[in-house]
């Protein structure tokens, strides 16, 4: 693969996150500020990207791969929710930190990382089949995602928690997804102007974040390291054992390992911050593991090719 590719990707998050570590050090952008990109973020921004990209269309030459990759994408969830269920609780830690790391092992960066590097792997192909992951991930980030992030909501669970602009948005895409309603121009461009800002925003928060605390504190907390391992290595060889014996398309095979190994989302800062979680632990855990996924995003795509 195009191993300078995947350097761009991530060089271009860490110049997104430097800049909101500056403006947060020249109090252009303090933690009230922060708050409200979040807020702007998690309820329109949000909500557009997932509809915009859950536009997908659909002939009867892609819906038995289509099928396929749901199914995989399922179990590949699935998978990343039994290991995030139990690793935390091995950690030492608070029990919202927990919730954090829980998150961040099952919600990986998908969108800004995963379509860029599946397609310089295998091609444009590849896109489509990374796009419908976004299906299950959308609807699962704003039900089960929340509930993991405040794991206190549980004992008194509010259904209301789940009537949210997140949930609603999942809900309209997959109904134009199944249905093949396709939105009008004007719409769709307002959209997706508005998702488009999801990202660079996201890892600007993420950046000014990082600046309340010492650089040091940055490197110095071992269990980050820990979430990194299973995050970028034994959560996709886990999917990667699991899904081999049920596909033969190399490429529908291979999508899912290689999303598997992508950092940790960043809408787990964003939304901790929305959600008054920790978003100072997901900072961290944004920044190490995108740190060090780009070594060992190219290991494995060797290992996949």
């Amino acid at each position: 693969m195009d191993f300078l590719l995947v350097a761009d990707s991530i060089l271009v998050l860490f110049i997104l996150m430097g800049i909101g570590f500056a403006a947060s050090k020249t109090n252009y952008l303090d933690r009230a500020g922060s708050k409200s990109l979040s807020s702007f973020l998690v309820n329109i921004a949000l909500p557009c990207l997932v509809v915009v990209s859950m536009q997908i269309p659909l002939n009867p030459q892609t819906i038995e791969k289509t099928w396929t990759t749901l199914t995989l994408a399922l179990t590949f969830f699935a998978i990343s929710i039994l290991i995030a269920l139990i690793v935390p609780q091995f950690l030492p830690a608070k029990y919202s930190e927990r919730g954090v790391f829980s998150f961040m092992l099952v919600f990986s960066n998908l969108g800004f990382m995963g379509i860029p590097v599946t397609q310089a792997v295998f091609g444009a192909d590849a896109v489509f089949y990374t796009t419908l992951f976004m299906l299950p991930f959308n609807l699962l980030v704003f039900t089960i995602g929340l509930i993991m992030l405040r794991p206190d909501m549980r004992m008194n669970f509010n259904p209301g928690l789940f009537v949210n602009p997140g949930i609603i948005a999942s809900l309209i895409g997959m109904l134009f997804f199944f249905t093949g309603i396709s939105i009008p121009s004007p719409v769709y461009d307002v959209m997706n102007y508005l998702g488009s800002t999801t990202t660079p925003l996201a890892m600007v928060v993420t950046g000014s974040l990082l600046a309340t605390m010492p650089v040091s504190n940055l490197f110095s907390d071992y269990r980050i390291y820990i979430l990194s391992a299973f995050r970028l290595l034994i959560i996709p060889v886990v999917v990667w054992l699991v899904i081999s014996p049920f596909t033969t398309d190399p490429v529908i095979f291979a999508v899912p390992v290689l999303l598997a190994a992508m950092p940790a989302a960043a809408n787990s800062v964003i939304l901790a911050e929305e959600y008054n979680a920790d978003s100072t632990l997901a900072s961290k855990g944004v920044f190490i593991t995108t740190l060090l996924s780009i070594v060992t995003i190219p290991v494995l795509t060797v290992l996949l090719m």
